[in-house]
């Protein structure tokens, strides 16, 4: 039986492969501050603030002596009575909690899980490539050398992101065409390092 670390690294080289380490790492961030935000919230709410006790003076009076009287300056004489009957703390009354849809900086899309991320790109996909066959581009005068060297080794675009943005044709086929060509993103090359070190 697998190991659940080695399954994670499985699916975590994946979500790296298909999204890149930005994304990745960008979702991630913003799903463990949602989170903790969340959870922040959650927890301060429901911790109850129990007021400080009132502190009560017993003077002890002896039969023999009297006590002698003191002489307070008007500060000290409301430090004194701030100490004996202290003020109840204010209660934050309760805020209402709203649905926020979070979006990347980076694409300015909301976050989505994997099923909807490949209808994503598909649509994206299909969209591109009927804007391109309306302006009577084919995807091999898209895909050309120079273009791929400038998206993808100049610009760090995945081979998702030139299909859906540019060529308007599945990833696999932008990634056969770029390592057709010698053209490697900077993921392929990291886990091409990787696999060699092992």
């Amino acid at each position: 039986m697998e190991q659940p670390s080695s399954i994670l690294a499985k699916d975590l080289g994946l979500l790296i492969g298909l999204y890149g380490y930005h994304d990745v790492h960008t979702t991630l961030n913003q799903y463990m501050k949602d989170d903790y935000e969340y959870l922040k919230s959650i927890y301060t709410k429901t911790q109850e603030i129990i007021p400080a006790p009132e502190v009560q003076v017993q003077l002890q009076e002896e039969a023999d002596t009297t006590p002698k009287k003191r002489k307070y300056n008007k500060k000290a004489a409301k430090v004194i009575e701030a100490v004996i009957n202290p003020s109840p703390p204010a209660v934050p009354e309760e805020a209402e909690i709203k649905d926020v849809i979070v979006t990347s900086p980076v694409t300015d899309r909301a976050y989505r899980d994997p099923k909807e991320m490949k209808a994503f790109q598909k649509a994206a996909e299909e969209a591109k490539k009927n804007e391109n066959q309306a302006a009577g581009y084919q995807v091999a005068e898209i895909l050309t050398k120079d273009n791929l060297e400038k998206w993808i080794e100049q610009e760090c675009r995945t081979y998702a992101w030139v299909a859906r943005e540019k060529a308007g044709c599945p990833e696999a086929q932008v990634a056969a065409t770029a390592q057709m060509m010698g053209i490697k993103s900077r993921i392929t090359k990291k886990k091409a390092i990787i696999m060699a070190g092992k």
